[in-house]
């Protein structure tokens, strides 16, 4: 573990002082996109639920994409997110996942969508195998200023937390955003709501940096609503979560 931490220390050390622009490979018709990623905290992006609050999470992606719309998108992350004893031994180190969407993405005038279904690998007893359909659309409303909304729909069928079935108030989840271009920054307010699990809030600036981009968001999230309220590490919280990634 140690090692990898090394490792990936030393690539985010060595891209930052180069400061080489983004570039993308061209095999062909496709275009490929390599990146490294960097979270202090992982969370997720429509519950904004999180079981780790301390130590960060390590991962690398990469895009393909044809000119057609479609993309094939697929990132592995390195995650800690059960540190004490008794949460490994319930639901498993939870030590990483490996996601990969097949999806297409279209742009007409000022409106871009995507579509995407999304199989996810997780180390985790209790959830190995995961299936999600996204939805996304988003409007340039000039130059500086974008809406957009997405919708995802969670396949991966019942599940349990402990003996109570929670996969069933997981399956819907949406979010809507509007983000300005402030000039030395972009800032992003985010409204998310998932059934009865959480909704959430969040504020965000990112900047792309020496070819690196910056991501720092600040989450309110409400989770009273969670059918298991015993747990207070899915009750309200708030998270100032810093994301970093590199392509190239």
């Amino acid at each position: 573990m140690n090692k990898t931490k090394n490792i990936l220390a030393v690539s985010f050390g060595i891209l930052f002082a180069s400061g080489v622009a983004k570039a993308e490979f061209k095999a062909g018709s496709l275009t490929i996109t390599p990146g490294l990623l960097y979270q202090t905290n992982y969370v997720g992006e429509f519950t904004g639920n999180t079981t780790n609050k301390t130590q960060p999470t390590y991962g690398a992606d990469i895009n393909i994409s044809h000119p057609t719309g479609l993309y094939l998108y697929s990132a592995y992350k390195k995650l800690e997110n059960y540190p004490d004893a008794a949460s490994v031994a319930a639901y498993g180190t939870f030590d990483w996942e490996w996601c990969n969407s097949l999806g297409v993405a279209k742009n007409i005038n000022s409106i871009n969508l995507d579509a995407s279904y999304e199989n996810c690998y997780v180390d985790k007893k209790t959830e190995e195998n995961t299936g999600t359909l996204y939805l996304r659309a988003s409007y340039d409303l000039n130059k500086q200023t974008t809406v957009g909304a997405a919708y995802a729909r969670d396949l991966t069928g019942p599940q349990k937390y402990a003996t109570t079935p929670v996969r069933d108030v997981l399956e819907d989840a949406y979010k809507a955003f509007i983000s300005h271009d402030l000039g030395l920054a972009k800032a992003t307010l985010t409204y998310g709501q998932s059934d009865n699990f959480t909704q959430f809030y969040t504020l965000g600036l990112s900047k792309e940096f020496m070819g690196v981009n910056f991501d720092l968001s600040y989450w309110d999230v409400d989770a009273e609503g969670f059918v298991n309220r015993t747990q207070p590490k899915l009750v309200d919280r708030e998270l100032l979560v810093l994301s970093v990634k590199k392509t190239f």
